[in-house]
């Protein structure tokens, strides 16, 4: 779920595709990820913990957040929570 690795993610803010918002908006999704693999190592792949078929559950879900307009930051947020209920 790297912002690097999801084609999805790079392609929400495409319109406003300058320096300084796709700055924040990577560093934005960037904290956000983190601090949800932090909160759920099953998500994170550098854990021990780390279950591909959860990780991959929850990125569509997120997917499927951006693709309704939610922000990255926020839907992958999100989709933690649903997964995980808490």
């Amino acid at each position: 779920m790297r912002a690097d690795a999801l084609p999805s993610a790079t392609n929400v803010d495409t319109a406003r595709r300058n320096g300084v918002v796709w700055t924040a908006f990577i560093d934005e999704y960037e904290l956000a990820l983190r601090s949800v693999e932090c909160d759920y190592p099953v998500l994170d792949p550098d854990s021990t913990e780390f279950k591909e078929d959860v990780m991959l559950g929850v990125y569509e879900a997120m997917k499927g957040l951006v693709k309704q307009g939610t922000p990255p930051a926020l839907a992958v947020r999100l989709a933690a929570v649903q997964r995980f209920g808490n």
